[in-house]
C-alpha cells in the first residue's frame, strides 16, 4: 500500500509540473521574451490566406550549415543585387550578412528591413546597426513572432529556408537555405506577403 502511494505521489508530482510548464506563458529566446500565448493581431491578405501553386522555373541554389556553405550563399546573392533587396528576419546577428546589406545599400541599392519585436531588446541585435546606418528598419509586433527567415532581391529572386541571419545558425545549429533565382512567379507571392507587413509594422526608433 505504502508502495502504491509513493508512485501515485511521484506521478502527481511529475503531471503538476509537466501542466506548470505547459502553461507557462512566456519563453525566454537569447535576450527577449517570446509570449507563445500571444493572439495573432494580423489577417493575410486573400492573395496569400490559401496555398498557391507555382511552375518551376529559374534556378534554385541549396547550402546547410553549421560550417557549411549558407552565411557565404546569402552573402552571394546580396551582392548579386541590382535594384532592391527587401528583408524580414527573426533574428539578425550576422556581422558578414549585415555587412553585405550595408554595402548593398552604399552601391544604391534600395535595402528595406522588416524584424521581429525580440529585436528591438535582444542585446546582439543588427536593428540599431542598420538604423544607424540610415538603413530603414521596421518592427514587427502583431504575432508571437514573425519567424520569417526572406531576402527578395530585384523582386525576382529568393532567399528562404530555416536559416535565420545568425552567427550560431552559420557555426552551430542544423540549418537549410534556399536561393531561388528567376522565378517571378514565386516572387510575386513573397512581396504581397512582405508588403502587408511593411505597411503593418513600426519604424524602429532605437538608435544608440
Amino acid at each position: 500500500m505504502k508502495k502504491l502511494i509513493s508512485v501515485m505521489v511521484v506521478i502527481t508530482v511529475f503531471l503538476a509540473g509537466f501542466m506548470l510548464g505547459c502553461s507557462s506563458k512566456d519563453t525566454t529566446t537569447g535576450n527577449a521574451t517570446v509570449d507563445k500565448t500571444a493572439e495573432a493581431q494580423a489577417t493575410l491578405p486573400d492573395a496569400i490566406s490559401h496555398s498557391n501553386i507555382v511552375n518551376a522555373t529559374g534556378t534554385i541554389e541549396v547550402a546547410f550549415s553549421p560550417n557549411g556553405a549558407a552565411t557565404d550563399t546569402v552573402i552571394k546573392a546580396i551582392n548579386e543585387a541590382k535594384e532592391s533587396i527587401k528583408v524580414q528576419a527573426y533574428s539578425f546577428t550576422s556581422a558578414p550578412i549585415a555587412k553585405a546589406l550595408l554595402n548593398a545599400q552604399k552601391r544604391g541599392i534600395d535595402v528595406k528591413i522588416i524584424l521581429d519585436k525580440s529585436q528591438e531588446t535582444a542585446k546582439y541585435s543588427s536593428a540599431t546597426f542598420f538604423a544607424n546606418n540610415n538603413v530603414p528598419v521596421k518592427i514587427d509586433h502583431d504575432f508571437a513572432i514573425a519567424h520569417s527567415k526572406v531576402m527578395i532581391i530585384d523582386d525576382v529572386n529568393v532567399i528562404t529556408g530555416s536559416f535565420n541571419f545568425t552567427k550560431a545558425a552559420q557555426e552551430k545549429n542544423a540549418e537549410n537555405v534556399l536561393v531561388i533565382r528567376g522565378n517571378k512567379e514565386l516572387a510575386k507571392y513573397y512581396l504581397e506577403n512582405w508588403q502587408w507587413r511593411w505597411d503593418n509594422t513600426q519604424d524602429y526608433s532605437n538608435k544608440k
